[in-house]
């Protein structure tokens, strides 16, 4: 197996010798110094990269990636020099680089900088734990409460808030928990709805609308947050925002009282498209 280190990541060369336990010599000839990473049944077991050996060899070069690769079976090592699994030293190699770059913005293709991006955008980015295989690993404090916060629905930004976290803190952990294969990231975004405004007989606040109690729950079990407001688009690209009242039986409508349609300067049976808006982080 060869190629570029920017094209794959040690990350990645690491986690897939591992999975596929395979024993051999890792080298990689590096603009400043050969480096050498040997694997046992799929376990770092020694590496040389310069002068250094050992975990700060590994640590070192993950620091700078650069070089082509080359693994060659069946090599055997001619030292031990670490003892901790595959898993927790690639942990430990991101948790240093997050420090590194802690304050930083990593240049594209630099390490940390190629991972996964978690954007404070509209769409939610929903962590999950990676089902399969069950792996130990030295989780930091930091680290074991993002994962007490994990459960498929509740997103980087809700977690950060339950854990008083800071925002930018919850996604470099969970970046690096991603990049270990211990999380996966989900983006999640619901279905617009094409709704036709109805006169509603029901008595509504001002700029708040009716909607169905299944699009809404459809919307909120996508998105793992309650739907608190409706951004509607009329054909001219305008936008309005609405609170919302769940409603029994509604259907393809959109519940409006008089109030509000003049207010919004809407009239009845105007189609609008309608998206739940939820907290950006």
């Amino acid at each position: 197996m060869t190629g570029t280190l920017g094209l794959f990541s040690l990350v990645d060369l690491f986690q897939l010798l591992a999975a596929a336990r395979r024993t051999g010599r890792l080298s990689i000839e590096h603009p400043v110094t050969g480096a050498r990473i040997y694997f046992d049944r799929g376990q770092v077991i020694h590496a040389e990269f310069g002068e250094l050996a050992g975990e700060d060899a590994v640590y070192t070069l993950f620091a700078d990636e650069r070089g082509a690769f080359e693994f060659r079976l069946g090599l055997p090592s001619p030292a031990k020099s670490i003892s901790v699994g595959t898993e927790n030293l690639v942990l430990e190699a991101m948790r240093r680089l997050d420090e590194v770059n802690k304050g930083q913005t990593p240049r594209p293709g630099a390490p940390g900088g190629g991972g996964v991006h978690i954007s404070s955008e509209a769409v939610p980015a929903v962590p999950e734990v990676v089902e399969g295989e069950q792996r130990e690993f030295a989780l930091n404090p930091e680290e074991l409460a993002v994962m007490s916060q994990v459960d498929g629905h509740r997103t980087v930004g809700r977690i950060a808030a339950n854990l008083g976290l800071e925002l930018d803190d919850v996604r470099v952990v969970c970046e690096r928990l991603v990049r270990t294969g211990v999380l996966k990231l989900q983006n999640r975004r619901a279905r617009t709805a094409r709704l036709v405004t109805r006169l509603t007989r029901k008595r509504l606040a001002p700029q708040v609308v009716g909607i169905d109690v299944s699009i809404l729950n459809a919307w909120e079990k996508v998105l793992g947050a309650p739907v608190d407001e409706v951004a509607c688009r009329r054909d001219n690209g305008s936008v309005l925002l609405f609170e919302v009242a769940p409603m029994e039986g509604v259907g393809p409508y959109l519940e409006l009282s008089r109030d509000t349609l003049v207010r919004a300067n809407l009239r009845v049976e105007q189609t609008l498209l309608v998206r739940p808006v939820t907290d950006p982080t």
